[in-house]
């Protein structure tokens, strides 16, 4: 099981963006002057990274809980599905699930006969419960991706001298990682919509990174 499997390809992906956005913000402010820039930097970038370890235990511990929901569901409908008067709200349940799957675009023909099939298939199946050990992975894998992209984006302060030079140094990091994220997140194997992909990713990053700080002041 890889790790992108704990959170979803685009959970997975979508968690080091938050990064960086949450550490542009915060050392955004120190393009307003110098001086404060520099009395300022390591209260600055001690507050990002605080942000950042808050943000990355506080959504692992909810996409931990979003295993024991979607675990309870299954074993809600495998319950329903063995009642002869309880399969019709079975039949409901999934198809609320599934409705915004590949599956929801297909005709209703087609989705009553796969929703028939599911429910058959349903009834047999043992429900166990999510082991501790998954949902401990789950926040520490999302731990790992808030935290460790913000220590990289952070990096150029402890080693530039220069504030002003490892803003841009930092902020730069920030977009190629953010590039990259949106390049892996492609599923088409065209370098062309690979590229296409991470170019938009970073577009849209560092638009909602730009209007955050402006709404923040």
């Amino acid at each position: 099981m890889g790790l992108s499997d704990y959170l979803g390809r685009f959970w997975y992906s979508s968690e080091p963006m938050f990064g960086v956005i949450m550490v542009i913000c915060f050392t955004s402010i120190l393009r307003t002057n110098a001086v404060f820039a520099e009395e300022a930097l390591w209260r600055v970038v001690n507050a990002a990274l605080a942000c950042c370890i808050a943000w990355g235990l506080v959504d692992g511990i909810f996409y931990a809980w979003e295993l024991h929901y979607d675990r309870r569901k299954i074993e809600t409908l495998a319950s329903l599905s063995k009642l002869p008067d309880g399969v019709e709200s079975a039949r409901s349940l999934l198809e609320e699930d599934l409705k915004g799957t590949v599956i929801g675009s297909l005709d209703d023909r087609d989705q009553q006969c796969l929703h028939n099939l599911l429910l058959e298939k349903i009834r047999h199946i043992d429900v166990s419960s999510v082991p501790l050990k998954s949902s401990l992975i789950t926040v520490l894998v999302t731990f790992g991706l808030v935290v460790g992209t913000a220590v990289i984006v952070l990096s150029p302060f402890v080693l530039i001298p220069d504030v002003s030079t490892a803003l841009s140094c930092s902020n730069a990091m920030g977009i190629v990682l953010l590039f990259f994220v949106g390049f892996w997140r492609e599923y088409d194997a065209r370098l062309s919509l690979k590229f296409k992909s991470g170019i938009m990713t970073a577009l849209v990053a560092l638009i909602i990174a730009l209007v955050t700080v402006y709404l923040g002041g």
